[in-house]
Formats: structure tokens, C-alpha cells, sequence
């Protein structure tokens, strides 16, 4: 029999490969047949042993890299890895897990791409008009998010649902030119939301596993840190032990994000807030639900709401935000299909992943001739046969 073809990889490209995708040699060699062990990897590692052109592709495949990359003399210089401000019930801080990693490195290459697409249609990219310190007030930086967004109280409680009023938020956001992408196959323990604040395009990511309510906002945290140019990776806790000045940040964008959705001067004029009685400070799970409702949030922002303005006690707080809590995991037990929707068709999961500004922006490319009917379908992730779905809407055919 022939021997196996051995690929000259560079060893060095290999362990900032493994390295860039948080993964460690025994998982690496976990994804191999029986033949490759840990050991074998570290051999290709340190340039002592070369692998197949067959074990190499897999490395290609394990690591979401080109084939071609690991011939380079030296590693190529890696995308900036936004700020860490996740903590987890009796955790510090933690490596991203490969999923996150990955779904990090496409958004930002799907910002690379948008900008190229620009500049190949001769258009100028949209610039993000807001800004902010955190040395304003979060009611500031709520007003002028809202007036940017242009959405008035009426419009917000006229939105049918959750659904209507996500798709509301997040075509506004994008109309003020961020790239707004739905991560999937990510746990929501590891990652709520994160941002990119690079200038133009910038980029925020929402864990789809989540309700449309939480998806919102999720949106409002990430547009506060577009705003003070803050980039990360987010799980919103403000209770437990991070160091204060990254506590202090997700503290402000978690403020922020509240004034944008229910205003304080609004949310403390409804009949339901003014006509109920100062003591006792309970509230009735109906009372909750309906401003929840209203506002389009969730139950635990709304008692959340109620705390920031002494309108709760913090036993009563902490109280309703358990009992969220076990019903959401009790749901999540019923619905393991919840992080990846069973039915729902792929086209149509693509551009809920992508957000219509950057599929509407591929497929304006294509049409100008920029890019070839492969190309397009290669940045969109989809077969032929989903393009008809997506006609009426962008006229791509």
C-alpha cells in the first residue's frame, strides 16, 4: 500500500490554531479515529512527526481554519478577543468554550466581509451616531438611545407581542448601522450577549437560546456598550464576585438598558405603580405580569424595576427572581429543542442568525456582479434551494 501523503504543516500555526479555537491536545485528539492520540498531536505540535494531508484536513475541520493557513511560515495575527465580563455561580473567570470562540472569530469576519462589501459597491458604511461615558447618568444615555432609535411609548405597548417587538428593536438598532447577529448551539450559562465596538460596524451577538423578552434585552446591554466603546462578552450578572471595575461596567449597561426600555418617569406612571398601596411592598403575580406585558420585558425586569425604586424589598426581589429561575430550567427540561428550534427552515434560521442588514448587504453585492452565486451562498451558509424564501423580501432572483 502507498504511503500516506505527510503535509509539511508549520508547528507553530498549529498550536495557535488549537490554541485560538480554546481547545487543548485531548480534546483534539478526542475528535480523531483511535489511531491519533494526545501524544501524536503534540508530536505535530513540536515539529517532530508530520501529519497525513488526511490528518491535516481534519485539523482544518476541527479548528474552522483554511487548509492552506497551516503551510504559512509563522501564525497569522488573530482578531482581538472582546473583554471577559462573565461570572458564573462559584466561578471565576472562564476560558470561551470552542462554540464561543468560533461564533467570536465569524462575526467579526462577517464585519470584515460587510466592510469589503461596501467599499466594493463604492457606499460609504453607516456611522454609529451614539456615544456616551459612564460618567453620565443612565437616564442620559437611555433618552438618547431612545431618541436615536425613534420610538415613542405609544408605538412600544401598540407591538403585538415579544416577537413583534424583538424584530421592532433589533431592525432599529440595525438601521443605526450595527450588525446585529442570533448566536446558536451556545449555553446561556457561558454567554448572554456580546459586543464589538469597532468603528464603523459594530457588532453585537444575542444568545438565541433565549426568550424573544430576554433577547431585548440582551440587545439594550450590548447597544450601552456600543455606546461607551466598551467591546465583551456578557452574562449580565451584577451579584456575584468580578472585580469592580468590570462589575461596575455590566452594572451601568444593565442600568441603561433598563431606562431605554421602561423609562423611570413612564414606568412609575402606570395605574398599577401609582394606585398600589405602599404597604405591603408585594406584589401580585398578575400586576407583574401585565406591565411585563406592556413594556414587552420580562417579569424579572419588571420586580427588578420595582427594587431599583423602592417600590419592592430585596427578600421579595430575590424571591420572585428564584422562582423565574427554577419555571425557566423546569421549560428548559420540557423543551431541550429550545436552543435549536426543530422545524424551523434552515434559509430562514440563516438570516435570524445573520439579522437582515448583513443579508440584505451580501445580496445587494451579488446583484451588483461583486460576487458569484457560490460566493453568496457561501457567506449566507445556505443551499440554492433556500434562495426562493428569501425574494420577496430582499429580490434576490
Amino acid at each position: 500500500m502507498a504511503k500516506s501523503v505527510r503535509a509539511p504543516a508549520t508547528p507553530a500555526v498549529l498550536v495557535w490554531a488549537r490554541k485560538t479555537a480554546s481547545m487543548e491536545i485531548e480534546g483534539v485528539a478526542a475528535r480523531f479515529p483511535d489511531s491519533v492520540t494526545a501524544e501524536r498531536v503534540a508530536l505535530w505540535e513540536a515539529g517532530d512527526e508530520l501529519p497525513t494531508l488526511a490528518q491535516l484536513k481534519k485539523l482544518s475541520e476541527i479548528y474552522r481554519r483554511p487548509l492552506a493557513v497551516f503551510f504559512l511560515q509563522k501564525a497569522p495575527r488573530e482578531f482581538p478577543v472582546p473583554r471577559d465580563f462573565r461570572r458564573m455561580p462559584g466561578e471565576g473567570l472562564g476560558a470561551f468554550s470552542p462554540a464561543l470562540r468560533f461564533e467570536l472569530r465569524a462575526a467579526q469576519e462577517r464585519r470584515l466581509a460587510a466592510l469589503q462589501f461596501y467599499d466594493e459597491l463604492e457606499e460609504a458604511p453607516p456611522a454609529f451616531p451614539l456615544t456616551g461615558t459612564m460618567r453620565e447618568a443612565p437616564a442620559t444615555l437611555g433618552t438618547r438611545a431612545r431618541e436615536a432609535l425613534g420610538f415613542t411609548i405609544r408605538e412600544q405597548f401598540a407591538w403585538r407581542d415579544q416577537y413583534e417587538a424583538m424584530k421592532a428593536w433589533k431592525t432599529r438598532i440595525e438601521g443605526l448601522g450595527v450588525l446585529v447577529f442570533q448566536v446558536p448551539g451556545i449555553d446561556t450559562n457561558e454567554m448572554r450577549g456580546f459586543s464589538i465596538a469597532e468603528m464603523p460596524l459594530p457588532v453585537m451577538g444575542v444568545n438565541r437560546a433565549e426568550s424573544p423578552r430576554a433577547r431585548i434585552f440582551s440587545m439594550m446591554h450590548e447597544l450601552t456598550h456600543l455606546m461607551v466603546r466598551q467591546s465583551g462578552v456578557c452574562d449580565f450578572n451584577e451579584d456575584l464576585g468580578a472585580p469592580p471595575e468590570e462589575r461596575r461596567i455590566e452594572v451601568f449597561c444593565n442600568a441603561v438598558a433598563a431606562e431605554i426600555l421602561a423609562p423611570a418617569e413612564v414606568f412609575l406612571a402606570q395605574a398599577e405603580i401609582v394606585n398600589h398601596p405602599e404597604r405591603p411592598r408585594f406584589w401580585q403575580e398578575e400586576t407583574i405580569l401585565t406591565l411585563a406585558n406592556r413594556f414587552h420585558v420580562s417579569r424579572e425586569f419588571i420586580v427588578r424595576r420595582l427594587l431599583e425604586h423602592k417600590h419592592c424589598t430585596n427578600d421579595f426581589y430575590r424571591m420572585k427572581r428564584e422562582s423565574y429561575h427554577q419555571q425557566y430550567l423546569a421549560n428548559r427540561a420540557k423543551n431541550k429543542a429550545r436552543q435549536e428550534p426543530w422545524g424551523e427552515p434552515w434559509g430562514e434560521k440563516r438570516q435570524r442568525i445573520l439579522g437582515d442588514a448583513f443579508t440584505k448587504l451580501v445580496f445587494d453585492t451579488y446583484r451588483e456582479g461583486h460576487l458569484t452565486l457560490s460566493e453568496m451562498l457561501g457567506h449566507l451558509q445556505i443551499k440554492v434551494k433556500h434562495l426562493p424564501q428569501f425574494e420577496a423580501e430582499f429580490g434576490v432572483i
